[in-house]
């Protein structure tokens, strides 16, 4: 049996963080309709998949710079807080990743079930071999 939820049940912060995974689910969702390879392209998936993460890295760093930039009168004042805003979206990227990185290793075979026969398996005895991952 499902509780419906009344809207004034939720709080502020519920409807924040609600609104904050939604918008990270719709950037998810788009870097994945980035990673099918359009009809007739031969590309390996792993590196489809390495450029949309380069690509979402880059769009990631411009747009939080745009942001920060808004916050500055000029270029100047923007310059001599380069080491401030630096340090602060390199610490939340750190533990944005850290957070997912350890959620990943702990669901490992739920979230990638659905992982089929790629370049992966049939490499995967030469990695070993290596003792690269």
């Amino acid at each position: 049996m499902s509780q419906k939820i009344e809207a004034t049940d939720v709080t502020e912060e519920e409807a924040l963080n609600a609104a904050f995974f939604e918008r990270a689910d719709q950037f998810i969702k788009q870097a994945n309709d980035f990673c099918r390879p359009a009809k007739g392209e031969q590309v390996k998936p792993q590196e489809l998949r390495g450029q949309v993460s380069a690509s979402m890295l880059f769009a990631a760093a411009r747009f939080n710079t745009w942001v920060a930039a808004n916050n500055f009168k000029d270029g100047n004042e923007m310059r001599d807080a380069k080491d401030q805003v630096m340090s602060y979206l390199v610490q939340q990227f750190q533990m944005m990743l850290e957070d997912n990185f350890d959620e990943y290793c702990e669901q490992f075979e739920n979230y990638l079930r659905f992982r089929h026969n790629e370049e992966f398996h049939s490499n995967k005895h030469k990695h070993d071999d290596n003792h690269q991952h």
